[in-house]
């Protein structure tokens, strides 16, 4: 009887913390970087790069600096993204960051075209 108890103890406890270890799955945050710049390769200050979450559709957006650099911190590794630039109308296409895409530092240049 006392060799039955400690083998229900068990597997009570074994069936109790399987549950939690799978709800422990956490993420990482990465960062991604770039610069933007013109056919001629030189820095666009002030295009918009965007970053959109297609899970929620939340966009987010930042203004490159003089050398044309964005950044974005802090996104969730368990996230697609799709990020794009937009500079005196002209769009450029987009790109994906995928879940499955494990650099934590992902980098990410465009080039606008002139028309």
């Amino acid at each position: 009887m006392h060799a039955r108890c400690n083998l229900l103890r068990a597997v009570i406890t074994i069936t109790l913390t399987l549950p939690l270890a799978g709800a422990a799955q956490q993420h990482t945050l990465r960062t991604l970087t770039g610069t933007v710049t013109d056919q001629s390769h030189e820095p666009i200050h002030g295009a918009v790069v965007e970053l959109q979450n297609p899970g929620n559709n939340s966009v987010v957006t930042y203004l490159t600096d003089a050398q044309g650099h964005y950044i974005f911190k802090r996104l969730d590794s368990g996230t697609d993204y799709v990020v794009w630039v937009v500079y005196r109308n002209r769009h450029s296409p987009n790109r994906s960051i995928s879940k499955f895409d494990d650099h934590l530092d992902k980098v990410i240049d465009f080039e606008i075209k002139s028309y």
